[in-house]
């Protein structure tokens, strides 16, 4: 490749949205020019192996890191991979995948920044942080509609997991340029999340000033400096009973910094599958919509 490709972490828990969030990003970017790594490819043992040694997904041990390590090193350096696949329906391996590298790479994963050397490649790092409650249920919903597990056993799974989700897992949020906390609004259980953005001064964000000062009230948008993990940082929210014109409103300024890339319908990002059906989050699409300035800034130097 005549330039290295830009690359993007994104981490979070088990159902945390990891997929949902990086399949809008790269459909902004354009499908042609994203690579996907998808890091459970990398787990050292098949569901049953890993029942037998009393091992999580989620712990160290279990993962390859060291072949993840110099995979990304070498998608880093424009250079293609042959890695393994694992397949979450059956629980084991499926043999070996040549995976080429794009202008954008996107690495999603339990363990993406567990170690110095996995995060140095990163040029955009992203923390998936929903409440636990929230995330467990769609660890329950998703396991036992689409991985093979009946509710007594994903209900297990994740009792199981708990302590390795504290220890190995939660630390790596102190390492992200941006934590990104879907949260339910009160309009229902898990329907029209809003969104609480930790935007670390790692990055440089688009200005939504003057969009936040001219909206109506109540306010849907709020930005603020606070402080998460003792250190000051901009916050900004986004209610999930935000308009469609309201929403516009913030996405036209951000397409304004995507040069170059064609502006896409609502309908065509933002979107998530709740059950069979497919629908639509204004909210969840502007958080794609910042993560793809952030590739386009890094890309542009």
């Amino acid at each position: 490749m005549e330039q290295r490709p830009v690359i993007l972490a994104v981490v979070g828990d088990s159902a945390a949205g990891k997929t949902t969030l990086t399949a809008g990003v790269s459909a902004i970017l354009g499908p042609g020019r994203v690579t996907t790594l998808r890091l459970d490819d990398y787990h050292r043992y098949s569901r049953a192996e890993r029942d037998a040694r009393g091992l999580t997904p989620l712990h160290p041990d279990c993962n390859y890191l060291d072949l993840m390590e110099d995979h990304l090193r070498q998608l880093a350096a424009g250079a293609p991979i042959v890695k393994p696949v694992y397949s979450h329906a059956t629980g084991d391996f499926e043999g070996r995948q040549r995976l080429d590298p794009a202008p954008f790479v996107v690495a999603e994963g339990l363990l993406a920044l567990a170690t110095p050397r996995l995060r140095e490649p990163y040029h955009v790092r992203v923390f998936l942080d929903p409440p636990a409650d929230l995330r467990e249920r769609w660890k329950i919903r998703r396991d036992s509609a689409l991985r093979g597990y009946t509710l007594d056993q994903a209900h297990a799974e994740i009792d199981r997991r708990r302590a390795d989700a504290v220890e190995f897992i939660q630390p790596q949020r102190g390492w992200a340029d941006i934590v990104v906390r879907f949260y339910p609004n009160g309009a229902g259980p898990d329907g029209q999340l809003s969104v609480r953005l930790v935007l670390r001064p790692s990055l440089i964000y688009p200005d939504l000033s003057d969009v936040i000062a001219s909206q109506g009230e109540p306010p849907a948008i709020r930005m603020r400096v606070g402080r998460d993990g003792g250190r000051l940082t901009e916050i900004l929210e986004i209610d999930g009973r935000i308009s469609p014109k309201q929403a516009a409103a913030v996405e036209e300024v951000i397409w304004a910094h995507l040069p170059g890339l064609r502006h896409l319908r609502p309908d065509q990002f933002g979107t998530y599958l709740d059950g069979a059906e497919l629908r639509h989050s204004h909210v969840l699409g502007l958080v794609q919509l910042l993560i793809a300035y952030q590739l386009l800034s890094a890309s542009a130097g």
